[in-house]
């Protein structure tokens, strides 16, 4: 999902180097509670691994936006909040192999296929 498109004066800058940093971030599919989610940030954009065996993002799969919340590692406070497309990588792409292979070295109960 690429983060802050189409954001202009300076937020793009600040979603981006907030989402490129994060270990964790909270992600809400429309009418949902924001959940914790583990991403890696590659190419300009926040890749999450969901599906059967891996994180719990309820409804981001069906989702066409979510709402993304960025929180201080140091504070736990809100450090930015943004509305992000959301988008399946399609299994076996090159950008899948690019991809699942960062998202799952981060994470022990990552699964590699």
């Amino acid at each position: 999902m690429p983060p802050g498109a189409g954001w202009q004066g300076g937020r793009v800058g600040l979603v981006d180097e907030v989402a490129r940093k994060a270990a964790v971030l909270w992600v809400a599919a429309p009418g949902r509670d924001p959940v914790p989610a583990w991403p890696v940030w590659r190419d300009g954009a926040t890749y999450l691994l969901t599906g059967p065996g891996e994180q719990e993002l309820p409804g981001l799969a069906d989702a066409s936006e979510c709402t993304v919340v960025a929180r201080s590692a140091d504070t736990g406070g809100r450090v930015a909040t943004w509305q992000a497309a959301v988008a399946a990588v399609e299994r076996d792409s090159d950008e899948w192999r690019q991809v699942v292979p960062a998202l799952t070295a981060g994470r022990l109960n990552g699964h590699p296929d």
